[in-house]
């Protein structure tokens, strides 16, 4: 980086950002999975009427 941190807070930093985007990911994956069950609950009950 271009700010002149020392080693060690670069690192923090560099640890810090990619804490943050693993946490948004897996808040992502879980809405994805929270967010498809409903649907295929409603296709199951269809294919049983059938």
């Amino acid at each position: 980086m271009s700010y002149n941190l020392p080693p060690d807070t670069e690192y923090s930093l560099l640890q810090l950002i990619l804490y943050v985007f693993s946490f948004v990911a897996i808040v992502l994956i879980f809405l994805y999975i929270a967010s498809e069950r409903p649907g295929q609950k409603k296709k199951k009950e269809e294919e049983e009427e059938d």
